[in-house]
């Protein structure tokens, strides 16, 4: 993070937790489409949900049957997520965690789930703990080109994450409007 944005991971914390403490739920409570539209091709196991913010696709994946693990590295969006699924009297594994100092574990998940954050720096690091078999799937917008915004912070380009799947078989893929917004879903299988 701090090569990217000449921040501190104490800044990137202190950055998402403001910017969670300011709303009740920034993103809503509600899974996003192409999770809920794909859900029934991915066989019941352990998911990861790396940078969850508030959970609420964690809280999806765990009352459809999911063993869930999520982290974020904001300690605000982690607690709003412990209550969300105390809510819906849910089990998810959360924890506060810097993604760059994650210890991936090699075979450990049959999902991995990430939305609306995308670091290629990590994506080797997620393949390597998704199980054979396994499935990742990945919501991201794409950057559209606009200047206001930095290409290179969360965003894809076009096209990017077929390229970053391209050792998995891809099950879907596709870019379109939400919300105002280019965004990309992308479901593989780790082959």
């Amino acid at each position: 993070y701090e090569a990217v944005t000449g921040e501190s991971a104490d800044e990137d914390k202190s950055f998402w937790d403001t910017f969670y403490k300011q709303k009740d739920y920034t993103f809503g409570k509600d899974a996003v489409k192409f999770l809920k539209d794909h859900i029934s091709k991915i066989p019941k196991g352990k998911a990861f949900v790396p940078a969850m913010g508030e959970g609420r696709n964690a809280i999806y994946l765990a009352k459809h049957g999911f063993e869930v693990i999520g982290n974020d590295i904001s300690e605000i969006a982690v607690d709003k997520a412990k209550v969300l699924a105390k809510k819906h009297n849910l089990n998810i594994k959360s924890s506060v965690v810097d993604l760059k100092e994650y210890k991936f574990i090699e075979n450990q998940f049959d999902l991995i789930f990430i939305s609306l954050f995308y670091d290629k720096s990590l994506m080797p690091g997620f393949k390597k703990s998704l199980k054979k078999g396994g499935f990742i799937m990945l919501y991201e917008e794409v950057y559209d080109g606009d200047p206001k915004k930095s290409p290179s912070l969360f965003f894809v380009k076009h096209n990017e994450l077929r390229d970053s799947l391209k050792d998995f078989k891809l099950i879907a893929y596709k870019e379109y409007n939400e919300h105002g917004k280019k965004v990309v879903g992308a479901l593989a299988q780790k082959i």
